[in-house]
């Protein structure tokens, strides 16, 4: 007995056939049992594939993923670590003068010619973070860095959000504190440069440390 292609079938569960396609199949089913048990194959098919879109991801997660794996991309070997030139929370209180306050605290970057200056504000009863930060070209002191990619990144090395600097190299960034974060910034015609946040962190809780002991 001549049996169905898949295709005809597909047809068949979808109601996409002809009239007379659909008749044929239905007339052939009152006397074929294996293409009863076929028909019901489909029929589970046909329902895994309407369930579908309840799988799709969320878009935040699917543009994350994206980051990630661009990321993997980018030319990592050229990356380079940034120093550390300035920090206002290594610059001594005048004498006499105590901060009972959580004050914003400003550091400044270098590495291979461009200048990051990032200002961290943050209430002491609060893990957010609010960063402000400009990429600055040492060698094209008029211009601005526009368009640099800023990335903040976990310990883990998936990225958390990504911004691009405004036509002034500036850019703007909100977080949740935790450990070992770093942010990479990645400048036309110049390498990935990283900045390891977890540095400043340590400076932070000795920082604190320091303060309750005076209280």
């Amino acid at each position: 007995m001549e049996h169905f292609s898949e295709q005809v079938w597909a047809n068949f569960v979808r109601g996409t056939g002809s009239p007379a396609e659909a008749a044929t199949v239905e007339a052939h089913l009152s006397g074929c049992a294996e293409c009863v048990a076929m028909l019901h194959r489909w029929d589970e098919v046909k329902t895994i594939a309407a369930c579908e879109c309840m799988y799709t991801p969320p878009d935040p997660v699917v543009r994350m993923a994206r980051l990630e794996f661009a990321a993997l991309r980018r030319d990592d070997a050229r990356a380079i670590t940034a120093k550390l030139t300035f920090d206002t929370f290594a610059q001594p209180l005048l004498a006499g003068v105590r901060s009972m306050t959580a004050t914003p605290r400003q550091v400044v970057y270098e590495a291979d010619g461009l200048t990051v200056d990032l200002r961290f504000d943050r209430q002491r009863t609060s893990k957010e973070v609010h960063l402000i930060g400009q990429v600055l070209d040492k060698r094209l002191p008029r211009a601005s860095s526009a368009d640099a990619v800023v990335t903040l990144w976990t310990a883990n090395g998936l990225p958390i959000v990504e911004v691009s600097t405004n036509s002034f190299g500036e850019f703007h960034l909100e977080f949740e504190e935790e450990d070992r974060l770093r942010l990479s910034i990645q400048a036309v015609g110049r390498p990935i440069v990283r900045i390891p946040l977890s540095d400043l962190r340590d400076v932070n809780e000795r920082e604190d440390s320091s303060n309750a002991g005076n209280q």
